[in-house]
């Protein structure tokens, strides 16, 4: 039995959970950025392979208290990292700290890196290289207080980064954020949805694959867990064939997104196309305030923030009464500006914290009447 846990954003804690179940995975404990939960190779594989909402899946091999920053390099060193990948593939270290045992995290993550070729040398005889831009292995440490956290990450790259993108807005939403708002509007493909704000079209894209049951693995190319000596490639296929063979045509389905930016929609355009969903979502060039009404559906956007919500008065005041007109519907908005609530002058009926990266934003929803 492995110990394993997912990387989440703050926020994200109940949503992932209910992820897991939703895949035979029980959430152990949630802590501060992460779900711990236990399980054999198919769970670990089964998480990385379907699990929209979270960034990492480390496998955790080493877990104590420390009593001084010295004892970091003696944990690192001790372990048998030859047991855990070849001394011919290239790693990197990945070292986040939430201490005061550490005055220097990027000296620590040098000397996890010495601690691990230390450990080659003396039991292979040479060490194996350091790639920072596209290592075999990703090596997941981090320290809280005094409990370091010693681990492998099975994904690699984040798992956000799902390959279907070719192109980016410049305030690109992340594709786990835009899964997890879709998923906490409570949103059927049955209802309409609509993205008013849709930048290079990230929440309809997530939406079409939710509906469609296409997992969220379907165009990565490579996991770190590749590189593992027990990884097993053949168990890996079945469960991957599994996942692909799930996806479902959705007729009728009501997708859509508009911005008045052009190039903006041209990306989102390319996005979908990119993702096999082209067909699927709907794109108009319009500003907010001309949305047309979405009846009995999920309005769900992540506006831009700005710094002064007075600047954008006058789209906000014309993107509030279209929203009235959206009888029936959930408005769901991801917002950083702390005084977007009271200028917005709508009641929600939900609100949690959910960054986005490193912004600190809030999610609004909002239940428009019939």
């Amino acid at each position: 039995m492995m110990k394993m846990y997912a990387t989440i954003g703050v926020g994200l804690e109940t949503v992932v959970s209910r992820e897991m179940a939703s895949i035979g995975i029980t959430a152990l404990r949630v802590e501060p950025g992460r779900v711990r939960f236990e399980g054999e190779w198919d769970e670990l594989y089964r998480s990385v392979l379907l699990l929209r909402t979270v960034s990492r899946i480390v496998r955790e091999l080493q877990f104590e208290e420390i009593e001084q920053e010295e004892d970091i390099y003696d944990a690192i060193r001790e372990m048998d990292w030859p047991a855990l990948f070849s001394v011919d593939a290239t790693f990197r270290v990945t070292f986040n700290v939430h201490s005061s045992l550490v005055r220097n995290s990027r000296f620590w993550t040098y000397r996890i890196k010495d601690a691990i070729a230390d450990c080659f040398v003396a039991k292979c005889g040479r060490r194996p290289d350091v790639d920072t831009a596209s290592p075999q292995v990703h090596v997941y440490c981090y320290l809280e207080n005094r409990r370091l956290s010693i681990g492998l990450d099975a994904a690699g790259d984040p798992l956000h980064m799902r390959g279907y993108r070719v192109t980016h807005h410049q305030a690109s939403l992340r594709e786990h954020l835009a899964a997890a708002m879709v998923l906490q509007s409570g949103w059927q493909p049955s209802m309409p949805l609509h993205d008013p704000f849709c930048g290079s079209g990230t929440i309809p894209i997530e939406a079409a694959l939710i509906a469609t049951r296409t997992p969220p693995s379907a165009f990565r190319k490579r996991f770190a867990c590749e590189s593992w000596p027990e990884f097993d490639p053949d168990r890996f296929a079945v469960l991957r064939a599994e996942a692909m063979a799930s996806r479902i045509e959705v007729p009728g389905l009501r997708l859509s997104g508009a911005d008045v930016d052009k190039t903006a929609l041209d990306q989102a355009a390319l996005n979908a196309k990119s993702a096999g969903v082209e067909k699927l979502i709907a794109w108009r060039e319009q500003d907010a305030g001309s949305m047309q009404p979405v009846l009995g559906g999920v309005v769900i956007a992540n506006p831009p923030y700005g710094e002064r919500l007075d600047e954008g008065m006058e789209v906000w005041a014309a993107f509030r009464q279209a929203a009235l007109g959206c009888k029936g519907s959930t408005v769901v908005l991801l917002q950083a500006n702390p005084g977007f609530e009271k200028g917005f002058s709508l009641r929600p009926f939900k609100k949690n914290r959910m960054n986005n990266g490193a912004i600190a934003c809030t999610l609004y929803q909002y239940k428009i009447r019939d």
